[in-house]
């Protein structure tokens, strides 16, 4: 079986197209860097003929379904492009959360529709930390805590304790953000499905700046800074949600599945 490795900031994935599915095991395995291909995620695209340019489902390396992963889907578009899915530099594509629209930038970057998050709960506390955490949506589920200098935190202890908190039935995702400069956040992520930090987080790293948005009611562009320094752009225009960023073909291969 064909696959493509790829990577949005460092996020990396195995895409697979024409199958329906993939078994808990298997997704374990192929995720596993030791013993597999290695990625934070699994990725299956198929043509659409009908509504859409194409589908997507994603998977976490844990074998979880997850509705949707933004850096994953920046990746599904840079790959359904050069399968010849959609030719010009926009498309349409329905992943778990519903539609997203898409378009290839002139610098490479892909800017991706996001779902808008209707609003966020404050005021959460978590042990003994000290900061006020955020809630809200991006098509996944998000926390977000602002701290001073994010480089001291054990991102694992924490990220993982807020995580399986109990006031969240589902979990939850555990953003870590740092003002750096005038709308400028620096960002690190604890994944669900991964559990772990992973080098960037799309849904997140979104949530974050549209809750810095909301919070200080100015909606200019944010640059996110993930933790190896890659920027990426949060966009709020005629009330729609945008996230800009890189996408990178890897390498391709055959596995036996």
């Amino acid at each position: 079986m064909k696959f493509y490795k790829l990577h949005g900031a460092g996020n990396d994935f195995v895409f697979f197209e024409g199958i329906r599915s993939l078994k808990k095991d298997k997704i374990i395995k192929l995720c596993d860097r030791n013993y597999g291909i290695g990625a934070d995620g699994i990725i299956i695209i198929n043509e659409s003929r009908r509504d859409y340019d194409f589908l997507m489902k994603y998977y976490n390396s844990d074998g979880s379904e997850a509705d949707f992963c933004a850096n994953g889907a920046r990746c599904a578009v840079m790959l359904a492009h050069k399968l010849n899915y959609f030719e010009k530099e926009k498309c349409r594509f329905k992943a778990g959360d519903g539609e997203h629209n898409a378009e290839l930038l002139s610098d490479g970057r892909i800017k991706l529709q996001m779902k808008k998050p209707l609003g966020y709960a404050k005021g959460l506390k978590f042990g003994k930390t000290k900061e006020e955490f955020y809630f809200l949506n991006t098509g996944v589920e998000h926390t977000v805590g602002y701290f001073r200098d994010i480089s001291k935190l054990d991102i694992e202890r924490l990220g993982r304790e807020i995580r399986y908190d109990q006031r969240f039935s589902n979990g939850t995702n555990v953003n870590f953000v740092q003002r750096s400069g005038k709308n400028i956040l620096k960002i690190r992520t604890y994944e669900r499905g991964v559990e772990g930090e992973t080098r960037a987080c799309g849904t997140g790293i979104t949530a974050s700046g549209y809750l810095d948005m909301m919070l200080t009611d100015d909606f200019s562009v944010r640059t996110i800074v993930t933790a190896d320094g890659v920027e990426l752009k949060v966009n709020h225009e005629k009330n729609k949600l945008f996230l800009s960023g890189p996408a990178e073909l890897v390498f391709e291969g055959i596995i036996k599945l």
